[in-house]
């Protein structure tokens, strides 16, 4: 990540425009996956009036393996931004558009703390399937319910 020097206002604006987000709901269908996501234009639409109410805006640019995405705050020019890896599966127009699709997804939410995505505990990024423990003996009614938990 880099910045400006000083980000103290633009944190502010962060802090005021993440209050004023609620959770992003999923509304496209991955059926290669069986799941759901929060599409592009889905995020962009509920990110763009809180943004310019708190002074931020934001510009992504692909640059040939990676997408930096910079946040900027008007009122101080203070800036942050960062750069995602692009790894599109094949590489023609469509396979290419897809990755920064993603990608541009993938870090508006991470960068601007979007509350989108279920929390699979890093099941997906680790190559694993199966995303709830395996149960042991059946707990009696009325069990502790801490007892199921994994730790």
């Amino acid at each position: 990540m880099e910045k400006s020097q000083s980000i103290k206002s633009i944190a502010a604006a962060l802090q005021m425009f993440q209050g004023k987000m609620s959770k992003i709901k999923k509304d496209s269908n991955n059926p290669f996956f069986k799941s759901k996501y929060a599409s592009l234009s889905t995020i962009l639409e509920h990110i763009q009036e809180p943004l310019a109410e708190c002074g931020i805006s934001f510009a992504q640019f692909p640059d040939g393996t990676s997408l930096c995405t910079i946040i900027m705050h008007g009122d101080s020019g203070e800036w942050m931004q960062a750069n995602y890896d692009i790894c599109p599966v094949k590489n023609d127009p469509q396979a290419i558009g897809s990755a920064i699709t993603y990608a541009r997804r993938y870090a508006l939410g991470a960068v601007l703390g979007l509350n989108i995505d279920d929390d699979d505990d890093a099941n997906a990024a680790t190559g694993k399937t199966e995303s709830k423990p395996q149960q042991q003996a059946a707990q009696p009614k009325g069990a502790d319910a801490a007892a199921d938990l994994p730790w």
